[in-house]
């Protein structure tokens, strides 16, 4: 914490979703980005000057080549995790071990062993966390959520999600995120979104059926995989995810079937709400179709975070939670190398 009370960011990470994050956290007069620790120093201390020159952040960013440098500085109170996929869990371990709240982008993991131990560090540090799952934050999400909970289209009984992100040779992170060592697959890096907002929007998965192919020969991984759900309350759904979509937009599309109407994506059918509807309603509001960061909803998430902090407010993505979403995507991709159905924790 400063000298005027604010609460201490360090960023670990300095590509394009940290200057996301940056921006976020600059936004919020309750925070201060005070440390920046990168594989790049070059990267790292560009990001600071970039803030600085802009006006928005305060000199000096501290720059540290080592992570554990950034852990050890005993003014950060909250770290914000934008490391590829394969640190994730491991980083933020470390975080939570230093005592410090976290900002965690997705996946929050990528095995089922790397989840249990962010779980237990998260559970034994009593901090405070925020998972970048950014869609739960997103204006027509909250729309959803709340006819859902209204009951306006009834009791769900079908629910589908699909994300569909083309990443180009040009994406900032195409190096690593074709290699499955690094992203840990098409489900875990991209679909999580889905598995993540089934259960937000519907409730806990209890079992996968899933089959893949693979289009492109620059991942190492099967790039398309398409799953059915069988919900805990018996009703059934589908995911899939596709990276292979170069020659068409981004689309995330969320389809919910209910005994008294149905939802796709921004348009409502609901007889209990509108009597004399004909045909679905179109909600006056934006639709998450758009795969780029810098418009993802960052600063509603961080401002969670701090609400959760200061308040004790709830957080719509914290790492237990996060953590289930993964297990679902683990599942769907271990039913599709295998061809055979997973129970999500197991038989």
């Amino acid at each position: 914490m400063d000298q005027e009370g604010r609460l201490c960011v360090g960023i670990r990470g300095a590509g394009q979703v940290a200057n996301q994050h940056a921006a976020a956290i600059l936004a919020n007069p309750r925070l201060r980005l005070a440390a920046i620790s990168s594989r790049s120093r070059s990267s790292s201390e560009k990001l600071g000057r970039d803030w600085a020159s802009a006006g928005k952040a305060e000199e000096p960013i501290r720059v540290y080549d080592r992570y554990e440098e950034l852990l050890d500085d005993q003014t950060v109170d909250i770290v914000s995790e934008c490391m590829p996929n394969y640190l994730h869990a491991g980083e933020a371990i470390l975080a939570f071990n230093a005592g410090k709240h976290l900002i965690l982008e997705k996946p929050a993991g990528i095995s089922r062993e790397e989840l249990q131990a962010l779980r237990d560090a998260a559970g034994r540090s009593g901090r405070k966390s925020v998972v970048s799952f950014v869609l739960r934050w997103h204006p027509l999400v909250a729309n959803l959520k709340n006819l859902l909970d209204a009951s306006a289209i009834g009791d769900v009984y079908y629910a589908e999600m699909d994300y569909w992100h083309g990443i180009k040779p040009s994406f900032s992170s195409y190096d690593w995120i074709r290699r499955k060592e690094y992203a840990g697959g098409a489900m875990i890096t991209g679909g999580c979104h889905a598995t993540d907002l089934a259960r937000y929007l519907h409730g806990e998965i209890d079992e996968v059926s899933a089959y893949a192919t693979r289009v492109r020969e620059d991942f190492d991984y099967p790039t398309t995989i398409v799953a059915a759900l069988r919900f805990a309350d018996g009703s059934v759904g589908k995911i899939s995810v596709s990276l292979d979509g170069l020659n068409f937009p981004y689309q995330f599309n969320i389809d919910l079937l209910g005994t008294k109407g149905a939802l796709r994506d921004n348009r409502i059918y609901s007889k209990r709400l509108f009597p004399a509807q004909k045909d679905f309603v179109v909600l006056p509001c934006d639709t998450p179709n758009s795969g780029s960061v810098e418009h993802h909803p960052f600063k509603q998430e961080i401002d969670n975070l701090v609400e959760c902090i200061d308040k004790g407010a709830p957080v719509l993505s914290d790492v237990a939670d996060a953590c289930e979403s993964m297990e679902v995507a683990l599942a769907i991709t271990e039913s599709a190398a295998s061809g055979k159905p997973v129970k999500v924790h197991g038989s």
